[in-house]
């Protein structure tokens, strides 16, 4: 076995790691993504209800007023735990990226190794052919 097809099964298995880092970083960015888009809704929501339970004229009384303003409490507390959580998956996220790129130089770094054995070693199989076609030749001629 060449040492290219020895290092070609590195490469093989380095291929591996940096397609498995690369599903994992975008699995990362996907619940990213879902935080973030959670949030946006949430905090619309809450901007929405905010707006409804502006007075309008219309005579609320104070449990009424206290129970809608408890619950904007809880969307605000629900918001607070969301960014949170973004912190934490952007955390996350940041090292699954950090690890990829990392899987991801490694190949390249294993498939350059690769392609420099390849030359190096078709290089030697084409002087090997010429040397023997040169003695094949010197042959030919010294019996003439």
């Amino acid at each position: 076995m060449t040492r290219s097809q020895r290092i070609k099964k590195i490469v093989s298995l380095s291929e591996n790691k940096e397609r498995k880092a690369a599903k994992e970083f975008a699995a990362a960015q996907k619940i990213l993504s879902d935080y973030k888009d959670r949030l946006n809704q949430l905090e619309n929501y809450r901007q929405e209800y905010a707006e409804y339970l502006k007075p309008g004229g219309a005579a609320q009384s104070i449990k009424l007023i206290r129970e809608r303003q408890a619950f904007i409490l809880q969307i605000d507390e629900g918001i607070r735990l969301l960014k949170n959580q973004i912190s934490m998956q952007e955390g996350m996220s940041s090292r699954e990226r950090d690890n990829w790129l990392k899987e991801k130089q490694q190949l390249d770094t294993m498939e350059n190794i690769y392609q420099r054995f390849y030359k190096t070693e078709q290089q030697v199989l084409a002087l090997r052919e010429q040397n023997q076609l040169d003695e094949l030749s010197l042959r030919i001629t010294a019996k003439h």
